[in-house]
């Protein structure tokens, strides 16, 4: 990162209190996690970590179709707990929406409903989805680029972006692929490019959404927590 970005940070983002922790969250971190049981009069301090719908593979280090440990937290909900999709011969998918099977009568009045307001069945536009969900402001640093190649300030003469760290408003509920393409329209910088981190949490996962990588709760806390675009 750049020293003007640095600086920029420092104007930009002011420290902020984290909110205190209640204490049902505190009771939380202190219970057993559903994928650790110890056996009686075992080593507490031992890691052993068994089976469980959140960690269907344990001592791997991957949740899922990537390497991407569980996060199973007592203080998560259970949206924000990914649970990866197990096939019947133990094979992990990415986490995927299923087909659309509605019935008849579903069917019938879906294409009432699109006939009336003139779009074609079945089309959703682009962040359509998220409407009258709530939303997050965040911060977006790249580590990759200068001030001079990203940032919301766009010329309109040539297209390219300048200013450097720039806020967007993303839904919990957004996949990282579906991030990627907001960090585009905003800032300039091509999903491609687009190695993201949050709080030291690589966002490797395209499918997974905001919420699997704690980002609801962690911003609820610390809300000047920039998304990062990382150089390795």
């Amino acid at each position: 990162m750049s020293s003007a970005t640095a600086s920029l940070l420092l104007k930009l983002l002011p420290e902020a209190e984290p909110a205190a922790w209640d204490s049902t969250e505190l009771e939380g971190l202190d219970g057993p996690d559903a994928s650790y049981t110890p056996a009686p009069n075992a080593d507490r301090t031992a890691y052993e970590v068994t089976y469980s719908k959140y960690n269907p593979t344990p001592g791997t280090g991957r949740t899922g179709f990537l390497r991407v440990p569980p996060n199973n937290y007592p203080f998560y909900t259970e949206d924000e707990k990914y649970t990866p999709v197990v096939q019947a011969d133990g094979g992990q998918l990415s986490e995927w929406q299923p087909m659309y099977a509605p019935s008849r009568e579903q069917a019938e009045e879906d294409r009432a409903r699109a006939y009336a307001e003139g779009v074609p069945h079945g089309y959703v536009a682009p962040g359509s989805r998220f409407k009258g969900e709530a939303s997050l402001e965040m911060w977006v640093v790249s580590e990759l680029h200068d001030d001079s190649e990203y940032g919301e300030i766009q010329d309109p003469a040539t297209g390219r972006h300048s200013g450097g760290p720039f806020k967007i408003r993303v839904s919990p509920k957004m996949r990282v692929e579906e991030l990627r393409l907001v960090i585009r329209d905003a800032g300039g910088i091509l999903p491609a490019l687009q190695k993201l981190s949050y709080a030291g949490k690589h966002l490797d996962d395209s499918q997974r959404t905001l919420e699997h990588y704690g980002i609801t709760y962690w911003h609820q806390r610390f809300p000047h927590w920039p998304i990062k675009i990382r150089k390795f």
